[in-house]
């Protein structure tokens, strides 16, 4: 007969199961992960360990569908919303770090589904128990998590200060080189959000730099994404078309979730530069990778470039999508089509139309602006 394992055991090694998660190595993860299931089997009654099993399973299942691993790692594996199930449960009991655990992951849950504000309020949420984190990478990814959050929310300086808070405690630990390169990521887009589009490049060469050292498809694919956006934004179309291509080409060959925004910002940049049979090919794709994917913000993002250039301007249909993000609370979004559906009216010189969507653009600035408040305390 097996001896009976303590819990405490079988917990150290969640902990170090934990600590593979965070620097996303799917192999010792595995490893550790196969190990505790075995343990648990020997391991002497303890309800909450078993809820810390649970809460870490849910968080490696979320590292798994980042990081689009191969088939081999989802076999006979519950989904992630049988995970969430079962750590949802017994979160009314719970205190301190499995407390804070069960509302951070969740918070990173409803952020991989695009509900910004919802992954806000579960991150306000868990950082009332931020003081049971006594672990220094830890309380790094907390304010990587915000600040990803924010920035999507255009919440910028909020942003910039979480990510800063975060980057300074990745620079000082080499093994969490993936973190310190999404945290170059976070900090490029509030770059662009205040204009300062030279300080964001010189990051992004040094992401991409550190991405393909790692030969990491994701981040490699981001980066390219980025200096594509970058030099967008900078008015060179040509040399983002560029970025943008090897970008879409990395996302499609590594099948990854982000090519449908990848697609989207290719087709706009070919469409700007009047290049309108490619840039049709390239937003159809987009439409197809967006079904397939479920991804239904990129699906009417796709959809209002088809209304805007394909349908010669479908004043309708942009009206639709615009409500549609507008319930959403994805203002960012709305800013980002209304203008660019006010410069298409005046480049042709309907400039009453032009005027129409100017004045839809600074209303979501002011909702952007006015952003705290939609999140409760």
């Amino acid at each position: 007969m097996n001896p009976v394992l303590p819990s405490s055991h079988v917990g150290v090694k969640i902990t170090e199961w934990y600590k593979m998660i965070r620097q996303f190595s799917v192999p010792d993860a595995e490893i550790l992960k196969a190990e505790v299931e075995r343990e648990i089997k020997q391991m002497e009654e303890d309800e909450y360990l078993l809820i810390y099993y649970s809460l870490m399973s849910f968080r490696h299942q979320l590292m798994l569908d980042y990081l689009e691993p191969e088939k081999k790692y989802r076999t006979a594996r519950p989904t992630i919303s049988e995970l969430l199930e079962k750590i949802e449960a017994p979160q009314k009991k719970l205190t301190g770090l499995l407390k804070y655990y069960s509302l951070f992951f969740r918070g990173m849950y409803e952020f991989d589904q695009q509900e910004f504000v919802e992954a806000i309020n579960y991150y306000r949420k868990a950082e009332k128990e931020l003081y049971a984190v006594t672990d220094e990478i830890e309380q790094a990814e907390f304010h990587f998590k915000v600040a990803e959050a924010y920035y999507n929310m255009k919440q910028t300086h909020v942003s910039m200060h979480h990510i800063l808070k975060a980057l300074e405690i990745y620079d000082q630990n080499p093994l969490y080189t993936v973190r310190k390169i999404q945290s170059l990521f976070v900090i490029v887009g509030n770059y662009l959000d205040f204009k300062h589009y030279e300080k964001g490049l010189k990051h992004l060469e040094e992401a991409l730099k550190l991405s393909k050292e790692l030969g990491h498809d994701r981040l490699i694919s981001s980066a390219l994404y980025n200096l594509g956006e970058c030099y967008h934004y900078m008015g060179q179309p040509s040399k983002a078309e560029g970025y943008l291509k090897e970008a879409a080409e990395v996302a499609e060959r590594a099948n990854l979730r982000t090519l449908p925004h990848t697609l989207h910002s290719l087709a706009t940049v070919l469409f700007k530069q009047e290049k309108f049979n490619e840039g049709q090919k390239v937003l159809q794709q987009g439409i197809e990778t967006a079904q397939k994917f479920n991804d239904e913000l990129f699906l009417s993002m796709n959809q209002f470039l088809n209304a805007l250039y394909i349908e010669s301007v479908d004043k309708q249909g942009i009206l639709n999508i615009l409500n549609h993000l507008n319930e959403s609370h994805m203002f960012s979004f709305t800013e980002h089509i209304t203008l660019l559906t006010a410069e298409y009216y005046r480049e042709g010189g309907e400039f009453e139309e032009s005027s129409f969507f100017y004045d839809k653009m600074v209303e979501a600035q002011l909702q952007i602006q006015r952003g705290d408040c939609l999140y409760e305390y």
